[in-house]
């Protein structure tokens, strides 16, 4: 009799552990189960794109000042100069242009040798280009003194020549190293003037811009270099650049 009932309770109680059974294997892992939750809320994701977004602008500010750098570096200092005289060639026009230009080769060693002379050593004779690279070699070397003789050496005898605000453009630069802002602004003003179309106007502008800003001539200085700003020139970056973090 006891064992028929005790199979009675197993037969109807079977059904509910079974039950029991699927219900704990149907049930979510716990912490401790090992298994990863899936997915994230809304709100990481926006913070976390948010997070890589700022990264990225912080990178692209971080170039930019980079190039910034390199560019006022090679400016302000005369480095790397070495092929400025070809542009200056390529940039420049004109039949006599032509006829006058000679190549770093073609130079007599008794006009520019191996260490650059004063102007003063170079004959009356000397074409303009062979004044103006003498000069360039002196600012190459540092030599700013002696390239500021130079330079004004090649004005007086080629005041319209094809590298005259070229000439123009480095007395400038060099008055900016010596922080003889009032010369710096005169020489610059001049290039503007005097050869408006002249490839090296927009760097001029800009570096007049600065000068007028260092000399406390604050809006003379923003509407000059928004001018350059709007431009599309190398310089026009800078511009942008100085204006973003003066003004």
């Amino acid at each position: 009799m006891l064992k028929n009932l005790l199979a009675v309770v197993l037969v109807v109680a079977a059904p509910v552990l079974q039950a029991q059974v699927r219900v704990v294997e149907s049930s979510p892992q716990g912490v401790r189960s090992g298994v990863a939750q899936t997915g994230l809320p809304a709100s990481a994701q926006s913070d976390v794109y948010s997070q890589i977004n700022a990264l990225q602008e912080e990178v692209a500010n971080l170039r930019g000042l980079l190039e910034e750098q390199s560019h006022e570096l090679k400016q302000l200092k005369q480095l790397q100069l070495d092929n400025y005289i070809d542009l200056d060639r390529r940039l420049s026009g004109g039949a006599h242009a032509a006829q006058s230009r000679s190549t770093v080769e073609d130079i007599p060693a008794s006009i520019v040798p191996s260490n650059t002379v004063s102007s003063s050593q170079l004959p009356a004779s000397a074409s303009e280009s062979d004044v103006y690279k003498n000069a360039y070699d002196l600012l190459n070397q540092k030599d700013f003194d002696g390239a500021v003789a130079a330079f004004q050496e090649h004005l007086t005898r080629f005041p319209n020549g094809d590298f005259a605000s070229n000439s123009h453009y480095w007395l400038g630069k060099i008055a900016m190293l010596k922080k003889d802002y009032p010369q710096a602004k005169n020489w610059f003003s001049q290039l503007t003037t005097n050869f408006p179309s002249a490839a090296k106007v927009p760097d001029a502008k800009l570096d007049l811009g600065k000068v007028y800003f260092m000399t406390g001539d604050k809006a003379k200085a923003e509407s000059l270099l928004n001018e350059v700003a709007a431009g599309s020139s190398d310089a026009a970056r800078l511009a942008q650049k100085f204006l973003a973090d003066n003004f």
